[in-house]
């Protein structure tokens, strides 16, 4: 056995005795030893599992072996399948205990047994007999064979020699029920031998349930009262007192958080005990419970030490050990621990959710009392807060105090609960072990290293569980490690995905957005102004990917008022020449309205602001190269859309808004023109504009682009004259 763990082997010697017991044994052993009498008697030791009963067994025992004239012979009822091998083996055993402790002149003991071998070769159908309602009729089972004889011999010889015979029988409540019928017959078929004393130790209570179905009306009473014709002195053990079994369960707390060099801060003590006491205490009933909840900390410590919060596992170990029950329905179903009470549409409380868990929890709680009842609702709450929600009526939480459960590792955070029952990281996730370790390196690795680090880890796991994971301290980071963790995840960007689909269209629940929300958070809460522009110019160089750079420097702008942005309209407007400058590099040959589709708006209604004039001439420039390159202008222009309906992102319309925009920058006359270079009107006026609603299969195409232009073109009723500037035709 692991030394870590504490054996529930019972015990034999006084100074061991955590629960008093020993005086009481020492009674009973004192009893047998000065008792006058030689008519055999026969004592139940009453206790119930895991109480200690062996161990009171033990110490009679113990105390036995210094008295004179006493054999003690334990005999196991374990071994034997059938009742006549039960029988025969019990006076072997008798027989050879007795030949070794009692020297006679005369015939030894052993040989009587041999001679009557008749009698204990018999083959009586002991299974088969009908006892009748009463123990009476268990003396005529031997019928016509001479125990008599085996008896007076066997008396004659204990008491020449002034012997005293104590037989122990242990743990008969182990036994099926037929077993424990055959004990009990054995019994009082060798009960009366001179200076013989059985004790018997069991469970009254499951004994009687056992043996009652046999006699009598086939109740518990009737075991009961077969009992009690059997068991001439019955003894409960002393109840162990609670304050003795709390000391001796923390005692085993200790040592496994001891012996796995885990520590515990004094408020997490403080948590454990008060719980602990006030909900688990009342269930702790016997010493084998307390090593139970002492290995089972003593497994689950070591595999789970940083990867969980330590007194919500102590807490959900002990609710597994003492209310077994509770605990697998709350394996089982989580979706009431750690889901929400509140009606998804409203702010109603879900009530057909809470009338379910109720009623499963006083399903629960009909073997408990009512104290226990409310002492496990109570531990439940303390572990699963959301509970206060069906219990007390309280709000629902907030996305603040959710963070703080993923934080502390809570089991009531979703990401951790079946951490607390699996005993190992699960696939997909990363080990906090392995992610704090990540932590603790970071000032003392370069950028490089670091962002090597986020890689690994994102691979062993996933983008989202990282990213989770990072987020729930982004307060916590100091400006220098801030400025190392930023700069890394922007090397790596393309470990963060920038998921399509319907359900990501706002690119804020996608990793990639997560990502550059991140980066926001770290420069948004630092104090000083100089050094957050400087970082963010740093996060638009060549050195960050394009898409990544642009994503972070959307959610810089961040904020609807001047003062709640982190930065000056001018500081902006440099940030954003960093980027038109770094897009007009890498599209290289290409317009950057192709090369970057995407993000048209925000690259050409900033160079305006900055630079009109270099806007026009740029696009003046490329088209009058090639004029069919307004098509691919007014496509990228035209906002796209997601739906569940379609297949992938698609063009929706080229609305007035978007017209209006889009006029705001360039010359509608210049595009107009460069428009009719390519379609003859003929062509574009072939065919009514289509807007989304009446296209069948609502695809967008370039021609109809153009003819929705043309729409708002026409129905702009402010006519502009531009000068031809001197790249016009």
């Amino acid at each position: 056995m692991d030394k870590n763990f504490s054996s529930d082997r019972p015990i034999s010697n006084q100074q061991d005795d955590k629960f008093q017991r020993y005086e009481f044994a020492k009674r009973i052993a004192n009893t047998i030893v000065e008792r006058e009498s030689e008519d055999c008697i026969v004592i139940g030791v009453y206790g119930a599992w895991g109480e200690g009963k062996t161990s009171v067994i033990n110490f009679i025992e113990t105390e036995l072996k210094e008295k004179e004239n006493i054999i003690a012979i334990k005999f196991n009822p374990w071994r034997y399948n059938d009742e006549n091998s039960l029988l025969i083996q019990f006076f072997q055993k008798l027989a050879v205990a007795l030949d070794a402790n009692i020297k006679t002149t005369g015939e030894k003991i052993g040989s009587i047994f041999k001679k009557y071998g008749k009698l204990l070769k018999i083959d009586i159908p002991l299974i088969g007999v009908n006892i009748g309602d009463s123990v009476e009729g268990a003396g005529d089972i031997l019928g016509d064979v001479d125990v008599e004889t085996l008896k007076e011999r066997i008396g004659a010889i204990l008491k020449e020699n002034k012997s005293k015979v104590v037989i122990f029988i242990d743990d008969i409540d182990r036994l099926d029920k037929v077993e424990i019928h055959s004990i009990f017959r054995l019994v009082k078929l060798t009960a009366d031998f001179l200076n013989t004393t059985y004790i018997l130790s069991f469970d009254e209570e499951m004994v009687s349930a056992a043996i009652g179905e046999r006699f009598g009306a086939g109740n518990q009473k009737s075991g009961q009262n077969f009992l009690e014709k059997i068991i001439q002195v019955p003894l409960k053990i002393p109840v162990a007192q609670p304050e003795a079994l709390k000391q001796f369960c923390f005692q085993l707390v200790d040592k496994a958080i001891n012996s796995n060099n885990i520590s515990l801060t004094e408020e997490e003590v403080r948590r454990f005990v008060s719980e602990f006491t006030s909900n688990i205490l009342i269930k702790l009933d016997t010493p084998r419970l307390a090593v139970r909840y002492g290995n089972t900390l003593s497994f689950s410590l070591p595999l789970l030490a940083g990867e969980v919060n330590l007194v919500d596992l102590m807490l959900i170990e002990a609710i597994k050990i003492f209310y077994p029950s509770h605990y697998e329905f709350v394996k089982s179903n989580p979706e009431y621990f750690i889901g929400s009470y509140s009606e998804r549409f409203s702010y109603g409380k879900d009530t057909d959710k809470v009338s379910s868990l109720k009623e499963h929890l006083e399903h629960l709680g009909k073997n408990i009392t009512k104290k226990q009842r409310s002492c496990i609702q109570s531990l439940l709450e303390e572990l699963f807060p959301r509970l206060n929600e069906v219990f007390h009526n309280y709000a629902s939480y907030d996305g603040r105090l959710t963070n703080d459960w993923f934080k502390q590792k809570r089991i009531v955070s979703p990401k951790y609960f079946n951490k607390y029952f699996s005993y190992a990281v699960i696939k997909g996730e990363i080990s906090d072990i392995a992610f704090q370790n990540f932590l603790s390196d970071v000032s003392e690795q370069s950028i490089d290293e670091v962002a090597s680090s986020i890689k690994t880890l994102v691979e062993q796991s996933s983008p989202d569980n990282f990213l989770q994971k990072i987020r729930s301290i982004e307060e916590d980071f100091k400006w220098d490690e801030s400025v190392k963790i930023a700069k890394a995840i922007s090397m790596v960007s393309a470990v963060f995905p920038k998921r399509e689909g319907f359900s990501f269209a706002f690119g804020f629940e996608t990793p990639n957005g997560q990502a550059a929300i991140f980066i926001y958070q770290l420069i948004k809460k630092h104090s000083n102004k100089d050094e957050q522009f400087a970082l963010a110019k740093e996060l638009m160089n060549e050195a960050i990917h394009f898409e990544f750079a642009y994503e972070l420097n959307n959610w810089l702008r961040s904020g609807d008022t001047p003062e709640q942005k982190i930065f000056s309209a001018e500081q902006y407007g440099e940030l954003a020449m960093l980027m038109i400058k770094r897009a007009l590099k890498e599209a290289d040959k290409q317009p950057i309205f192709i090369k970057f589709p995407d993000h048209v708006n925000y690259l050409f209604a900033s160079w305006a602001e900055q630079n009109k004039k270099a806007v026009t001439k740029y696009i003046n420039d490329i088209l009058k190269k090639d004029k069919t390159k307004v098509i691919d202008l007014l496509r990228a222009f035209t906002p796209t859309g997601y739906s569940t309906a379609v297949v992938g992102p698609y063009k929706t319309d080229f609305t007035k808004e978007q017209y209006q925009f889009f006029v705001s920058i360039f010359d509608k006359n210049v595009i107009d023109k460069a428009i009719s270079k390519v379609y003859k009107n003929s062509q574009v006026n072939s065919e009514v504009v289509k807007w989304t609603h009446m296209r069948d299969d609502g695809t967008q195409s370039d021609i109809n682009i153009i003819r929705q232009f043309r729409h708002w073109l026409q129905a702009d009723t402010v006519t502009i004259e531009v000068e031809p500037t001197e790249t016009e035709e």
